[in-house]
């Protein structure tokens, strides 16, 4: 999967960039065909807060958004909030398990 990391108000590292890496590479398993990803992390005041958007056959999930006082929290909880939306979309796309 490619992505694409974008920072406001945040200089992008490589361990950063290495983190979110790893961490997006555990939608691949989920079996969809999700070709893309777009990670923006954001800095406010003492709020930290990670938004993404997954693009899966071909068309964009919705952007979803996790605050939190660490940046690092913040990106485990959208990986996790990613995660929930694409067993959504698989359920609604491939019908319910029995």
């Amino acid at each position: 999967m490619n992505h694409t990391l974008n920072g406001d108000n945040v200089e992008i590292t490589d361990a950063l960039r290495g983190f979110v890496g790893e961490k997006l590479a555990k939608l691949d398993v989920q079996g969809t065909d999700t070709s893309s990803a777009r990670v923006t992390l954001k800095i406010d005041g003492s709020k930290q807060s990670a938004s993404g958007t997954l693009q899966v056959d071909g068309q964009d999930l919705t952007d979803i958004t996790a605050t939190a006082s660490d940046m690092n929290t913040a990106i485990d909880q959208l990986v996790n909030k990613l995660s929930a939306q694409l067993k959504r979309h698989k359920q609604r796309q491939y019908g319910r398990p029995q």
